[in-house]
């Protein structure tokens, strides 16, 4: 049998998320499987603008939630994130998912 660890958890995480404006807010995010990072590449690489332009909130979309484990924002709602929190957020969903500096430090 395979080991847990190499499964999303389902587990909710906890992130204090700073915006270069200084401010700082606290966000819950899910792990999530493997396949949805593969469909984030996969978008990023598009020829379509409106498929790779939206791509960073359907990741959004995705794993944030609420302290529950419900979604925070629907897709509609994280495409009208500022550039700085969309791209503070993406950096946390990284993180959480193993990409990242400050992977481990959770």
């Amino acid at each position: 049998m395979l080991d847990a660890s190499l499964f999303v958890s389902g587990e909710v995480r906890e992130k204090l998320i700073k915006l270069p404006d200084g401010s700082e807010h606290k966000m819950w995010f899910k792990e999530l499987p493997a396949v949805d990072f593969r469909k984030f590449v996969i978008a990023e690489q598009s020829e379509d603008e409106d498929i790779k332009a939206s791509s960073m909130a359907k990741l959004i979309s995705m794993s944030l939630c609420e302290p529950d484990g419900k979604p925070a924002l629907n897709m509609k709602k994280a495409l009208g994130l500022n550039a700085p929190a969309t791209n503070a957020i993406v950096q946390a969903i990284m993180e959480i998912n193993g990409f990242g500096v400050d992977a481990k430090k959770d």
